[in-house]
């Protein structure tokens, strides 16, 4: 099975382009999702959810099974937790791992990062890279390619090795 695990961060759009660009570029459909949020980003789960289910089935994928973590943003030992709990999870049913670091908060990215690469393991650690502020927060679809690269960094940094 393939795992995705990202953040949900204020912006829909960041945390939905990167799973639907690693699809289209990658060819990388999960059959797990793992959404981390916060009190703020509450309220984004079902519409996020529901875009990237499409994604998942537009993409040849079936339906797939959606988690959905709160964590208290106050306690960045918690916050870390979450992340290396998921991750332990999806090692133990030997599922591939990605993990998405665009959207949410930097500590956030950071956390989920390095509970990602403390254990080995993981499969993608992507990052979608979005020239120019006129091109945030809107469908991958119509970001125009120049300003659009999805990046995976266990490649770029020569982990897969």
């Amino acid at each position: 099975m393939i795992s995705w695990i990202t953040t949900v961060g204020p912006s829909p759009f960041a945390v939905i382009n990167t799973l639907w660009a690693a699809a289209d570029k990658d060819e990388w459909v999960p059959d797990r999702i793992h959404l981390v949020y916060d009190d703020l980003t509450k309220g984004s789960l079902p519409g996020i959810s529901c875009v990237m289910e499409r994604i998942v089935l537009e993409y040849g994928g079936s339906k797939p099974e959606i988690f959905c973590r709160s964590i208290n943003e106050d306690d960045l030992g918690s916050v870390f937790r979450t992340y290396s709990d998921i991750i332990e999870k999806e090692r133990e049913l030997e599922n591939r791992i990605a993990i998405d670091i665009t959207p949410g908060r930097k500590y956030m990215s950071a956390f989920s990062l390095y509970a990602g690469l403390k254990g080995g393991g993981i499969d993608r650690i992507y990052y979608i890279h979005i020239r120019g502020r006129k091109y945030m927060n809107i469908p991958y679809p119509l970001i125009p390619a120049p300003y659009c690269d999805i990046e995976d960094l266990v490649s770029i940094g020569g982990m897969d090795q």
